[in-house]
């Protein structure tokens, strides 16, 4: 699959990375190190401070360290101030980062992406800024493809740091005059905006919505537009019941969204899994692969997940974000005694637990639950329904796995 577009996330953090090693060179150099394979896949993470080994192909291994400047106390209650008063901190709860808040109107003026300034590096080579620190930062922009929450992390706000600002923001801290500006139109975002973001961003301005509709007369509408005779459409669009379903779910959605504030879902690969399950099963997966250029295995394994899990089950598929290592160490040990061997060591990193021994491995999803997975392939997959305890989801991986429907596959 391609790689994704640029987001302000990492456009911002690739300039401050640029901006602070100062040598063309020398990013070049990092570069070719990151294209080969020199920077691996597990970057170690804390507030304030990334790293990992960078191997070149031709030179020494060296650790090099990014360390990065965090946002002071009052920074952190002023953004959670500035955040409690728009939806966008349900988002952070659920351990996304709106691309809308790389605008500092947003944030009551503090700014979540690293200055160049607020950059320095160290490496074992004594060279710093060097190749390996100019590869760690390559690195880096490659992880905010997918995981842009490990900005936040490295500002100093862990994901269970930030739930306790946002739920208990200090009101105080945040001051109005630089927050509420509303003569003033909202930056983009970044190259380009969807919807949904710009009715998000323009949600303080936005008209009262009318009552909803009565159940009948939600119904003699919906049986209208059901019943209207109209032409299939020209390939290569959808065909007109698929056409119809999206008419209804985005009037749904709309719906929800002026009446109760609903967040929308802001992963078009999330969102389109969730309509997808409501097509037919034998003809939903060649079509909807292909205009996700995705392979038909890696939907299926999606497909599945959202029917253990939902939403939620398809973003513990397919991303990783950094994890309170103490935490996961917890998890790991109340796992240990369940393991049926333990001859080789159990594996944390980012949100993940693996026993390679037994194939298994759980992983801490963004809502605080833990899901068990099973090697399928070169991959993972979603085999059994989250549960809050890591035991428990160690236990149910270990029991689906030996159903003898799984053991014939």
């Amino acid at each position: 699959m391609p790689d994704p577009a640029p987001s302000p996330w990492t456009l911002a953090w690739e300039m401050a990375h640029k901006q602070a090693t100062g040598s063309p060179a020398t990013l070049v150099q990092g570069y070719n190190i990151h294209l080969a394979g020199g920077a691996p896949s597990h970057l170690d993470s804390q507030p304030g401070q990334i790293s990992a080994v960078i191997t070149p192909r031709h030179g020494e291994p060296a650790r090099a360290t990014i360390n990065i400047t965090t946002l002071t106390t009052e920074e952190q209650q002023t953004l959670a101030a500035a955040l409690t008063r728009t939806r966008h901190h349900e988002a952070l709860l659920k351990g996304r980062l709106p691309t809308a808040l790389a605008d500092p109107a947003r944030t009551g003026d503090v700014t979540i992406a690293p200055s160049p300034t607020q950059l320095t590096f160290a490496c074992d080579c004594q060279q710093a800024p060097c190749q390996h620190t100019a590869a760690l930062g390559h690195a880096v922009t490659r992880r905010l493809h997918t995981t842009p929450t490990l900005l936040t992390t490295l500002r100093g706000l862990t994901h269970r740091h930030l739930t306790d600002l946002l739920q208990t923001p200090d009101p105080a801290a945040a001051t109005p005059g630089k927050r509420n500006r509303p003569n003033t139109p909202p930056r983009p975002a970044g190259p380009y905006i969807t919807a949904h973001q710009a009715y998000q961003q323009h949600a303080g301005n936005t008209p009262t919505a009318p009552a909803p509709p009565s159940t009948e007369d939600s119904d003699r509408h919906t049986h209208t537009f059901a019943a209207m005779e109209l032409p299939e459409p020209p390939p290569p669009a959808p065909p007109l019941n698929r056409l119809r379903h999206l008419a209804t779910e985005a009037a749904r959605q709309a719906q929800q969204l002026l009446t109760e504030g609903t967040t929308l879902e802001t992963d078009p690969v999330a969102d389109t899994i969730r309509l997808i399950t409501s097509l037919p099963a034998g003809t939903r997966t060649e079509d909807a692969a292909h205009r996700l250029d995705m392979d038909p295995p890696a939907l299926r394994r999606l497909l599945e997940a959202h029917a253990l899990a939902g939403t939620p089950g398809v973003d513990a598929t397919r991303h990783t974000y950094p994890d309170d290592p103490h935490a996961l160490q917890q998890a790991a040990a109340t796992i240990n005694p369940l393991r049926p061997a333990n001859t080789k060591p159990l594996i944390t990193a980012d949100n993940h637990i693996t026993d390679s021994a037994a194939d298994i491995q759980i992983r801490h999803g963004q809502d605080g639950k833990w899901y068990p997975f099973a090697a399928s392939g070169h991959d993972w997959q979603l085999i059994a329904h989250p549960t809050y305890d890591p035991a428990s989801a160690y236990h149910n991986a270990l029991t689906e796995l030996h159903t003898p429907s799984r053991s014939r596959q």
